[in-house]
């Protein structure tokens, strides 16, 4: 059983090494991901058991920009299967800039196929 499960093992690494070489495109790593910056997770609206973000109403700052990106980035998997990296974020900013900067840098790497994206003012 652990033969066969190390054999697996060995051909996915294999195919994964194979897929690096011929250069198709391996899953996303998390760096790929346009980090915000000077932005915190939040929340316009959720259901009472979900665990409670950050809000307009519980941010510091004098005004909140809600910023709202989704979309994929097809990769390949180790089977040969084209596979969409989803990413559906929800981030509030004290500035627009920097809510449309985040956006714009989310896009760049997460646009195919295209999801919704932009920000709000909420105070």
């Amino acid at each position: 059983m652990i033969g066969a499960f190390i054999g697996r093992l060995r051909a996915t690494l294999a195919l994964c090494a194979l897929a690096a070489s011929a250069g198709l495109a391996l899953p996303a790593a998390a760096a790929d991901f346009a980090e915000p910056q000077g932005g915190v997770a939040c929340s316009i609206g959720q259901p009472f058991w979900v665990p409670t973000l950050a809000t307009a109403e519980t941010l510091p700052w004098p005004s909140v920009y809600y910023g709202h990106f989704s979309g994929g980035k097809p990769y390949i998997d180790a089977q040969g299967r084209t596979i969409v990296d989803w990413r559906d974020e929800h981030v509030c900013f004290p500035t627009s800039r920097q809510c449309r900067a985040w956006v714009k840098a989310s896009y760049g790497a997460y646009h195919e196929p295209e999801g919704y994206r932009g920000c709000l003012l909420l105070r």
